[in-house]
């Protein structure tokens, strides 16, 4: 009789534990499904490098870009490109990517530098659907020959076409 009440025991103990173990079980997999609800307002990658390639090359440098919604905020972006028909470096202080509209806004300094051409403007808009460039407002343009200031830039990447109002230009002529 006393070998049967340690067996019963033995067997409530096991029972008892198999049914803690569950209930632990069960506790973590409640949570998990907690953590899954949890949404975060921003993404953040800080001191980035990105690389894009096929016939041309893409690479983005910044200090910090942050996902919000369907806008990406870039500080301090380094771009360059790499074509066939030439390379260009384009900076700025920040910059915003809408991601619907496929549209890039630089801003704060925007640098822009070629081989032959230099620009500099306070922002610039650049549609990546249609290959255009464009603002509305001053911007200077300028080489070693001449200097160009002008309002409401419109740039088509893809019939190599600039245009700028109110243009005021100073051509340097070579000396010899």
């Amino acid at each position: 009789m006393l070998g049967k009440i340690k067996r019963f025991f033995f067997i409530f103990l096991i029972i008892l534990s198999v049914s803690f173990l569950f209930k632990e079980i069960s506790d973590y997999l409640d949570k998990q499904k907690i953590l899954e609800k949890i949404k975060y307002s921003d993404n953040t990658l800080e001191n980035f490098y990105l690389v894009s390639k096929a016939n041309q090359t893409y690479t983005l440098i910044g200090s910090k870009m942050v996902l919000k919604g369907d806008e990406i905020f870039i500080e301090n972006p380094q771009g360059h490109y790499e074509g066939e028909k030439g390379s260009f470096d384009l900076t700025s202080k920040e910059s915003v990517y809408h991601t619907k509209e496929k549209v890039a806004k630089f801003y704060k300094d925007v640098i822009f530098n070629s081989k032959d051409i230099n620009m500099k403007t306070e922002y610039i808009f650049i549609d990546t659907q249609r290959n255009i460039v464009y603002n509305d407002t001053d911007t200077l343009i300028y080489s070693k020959e001449m200097t160009t200031k002008g309002k409401n830039l419109l740039l088509d990447i893809e019939k190599e076409f600039l245009k700028l109002d109110k243009v005021f230009s100073e051509y340097r002529g070579k000396n010899g």
